[in-house]
C-alpha cells in the first residue's frame, strides 16, 4: 500500500475509533513528526462537507463562512479526541516536540524511545524525552521517580539522562536511576555495561564517576558529595517484578517511601531515623504487615494515633 493511501485509511481508522493499541502509536508518532498533516486537512474537509457542496461562484463568502466554522469544530473534535487518548494514557505532548510521561502510585509503565531504547518508569514517576532525538546525542529528563534504562548502543550518539542535579552518560548499557524528590539520595545502579555519573557543574569534589555491573553511585542531593559503591544490581530492579525491597535502606528513607505509597503520614523519633536494614516485600503487602514484620526485625514499635503513625525503639519489658 502506497504510503498516501496508508495514511489516509489511519486517518479514516482513527476518526472510527477503529485503531489497534500498535496503531496508535503509529498514529501520534506520525502526527507528532508532521506528516499527518496534509491527510488531517483533507479529512476535516471531507467532514465539513468542503468540495461536496455545489460551486457557489457569486455568493462564496456565506459558504466560505459556514465551511470555516464547521472545519473549526471538526477540528476542536480531533483535537479533543487525541488530547483524551493523550490524557488517559499519561502520554502529553508539550512545547518544542518534548513528550511528559507520568506514573501514579501503584502503575508502572515501559516506554519505547524514537532510537529504539526502552525505559521502565516506576510508580509515581515523570520523565521527559523528545519525539526526535537530536543528530549526535540522545538526552531524556527524569524529573522525578524512579527508572530503569535499556539503552541501544550508538557510539556516534551518547545517551543522557538529567536527573536532579546528575548526568548520567552512556552508550549503550543498561541501569536504574532512582530519583524521587522526597528522598535526599540519588541512586544510579548499572546492571550491564558501563556509565558516567557526573554531578552539577560548580559542586566541590571529583566531578565524576565510572560505574561498572553491580556498581552504585550515591549522590547527597544537599551536601553534593558524590561516592561509589558496590551492590547486587538485582535488587536495585526489584520494582519491575513488583516488589517492594529494601537494601541497606536507611530508616529515613523507609519512611519516606512509604509515605508516599501509602499516602500516611509516618513519624519516626530522632534516635533511629539512621538505622538501616533491608527487608523485601510484595507489591500486595499492606502497610500494617510491613510495619509489623520491620517492627520485629529491627526492634521498633508503632501506634497509630491521630492519624499519624509513630515508630519508636521497643521499650523494654519490666
Amino acid at each position: 500500500m502506497e504510503e498516501k493511501r496508508f495514511l489516509q485509511v489511519l486517518v479514516k481508522r482513527y476518526v472510527a475509533n477503529a485503531l489497534s493499541k500498535e496503531e496508535l502509536d503509529v498514529f501520534f508518532r506520525l502526527l507528532s513528526e508532521g506528516k499527518l498533516d496534509d491527510v488531517l486537512a483533507t479529512q476535516l474537509d471531507e467532514e465539513s462537507g468542503i468540495g461536496k457542496r455545489p460551486a457557489q461562484p457569486l455568493r462564496t463568502r456565506p459558504w466560505t463562512a459556514a465551511s470555516r466554522t464547521l472545519r473549526i469544530a471538526a477540528s476542536v473534535l480531533l483535537v479533543m479526541g487525541i488530547g483524551f487518548y493523550l490524557w488517559k494514557h499519561n502520554v502529553l505532548p508539550i512545547f518544542g516536540n518534548t513528550v511528559s510521561v507520568t506514573t501514579g502510585k501503584g502503575e508502572r509503565k515501559q516506554i519505547k524511545l524514537p532510537d529504539g531504547s526502552v525505559v521502565w518508569l516506576n510508580e509515581s514517576s515523570r520523565m521527559d524525552y523528545p519525539a526526535h532525538f537530536e543528530a549526535h546525542a540522545r538526552k531524556v529528563m527524569l524529573l522525578d521517580g524512579e527508572a530503569y534504562f535499556d539503552i541501544k548502543r550508538d557510539e556516534s550518539k551518547p545517551f543522557f539522562v538529567e536527573a536532579s542535579g546528575t548526568t548520567t552518560r552512556v552508550l549503550g548499557t543498561a541501569f536504574n536511576i532512582r530519583s524521587y524528590h522526597f528522598l535526599k539520595s540519588i541512586l544510579v545502579t548499572v546492571t550491564r555495561g558501563k556509565v558516567e555519573v557526573q554531578k552539577a557543574d560548580g559542586a566541590a569534589g571529583p566531578e565524576k564517576k565510572i560505574l561498572l555491573p553491580n556498581e552504585q553511585v550515591y549522590y547527597d542531593v544537599k551536601t553534593k558529595e558524590i561516592k561509589k559503591v558496590a551492590v547486587n544490581s538485582a535488587n536495585a530492579v526489584a520494582w519491575k517484578e513488583g516488589k517492594l525491597l529494601f537494601d541497606n535502606e536507611s530508616l529515613a528513607n523507609v519512611v519516606a517511601i512509604l509515605e508516599n505509597k501509602f499516602n500516611v503520614k509516618i513519624q519516626a523519633e530522632e534516635s533511629i531515623r539512621e538505622y538501616h536494614m533491608s527487608a523485601e516485600f510484595t507489591a500486595t503487602d499492606s502497610l500494617p504487615r510491613i510495619l509489623d514484620l520491620l517492627s520485629l526485625a529491627n526492634n521498633l514499635e508503632y501506634r497509630f494515633e491521630n492519624n499519624q503513625i509513630t515508630l519508636n525503639k521497643r521499650k523494654k519489658s519490666i
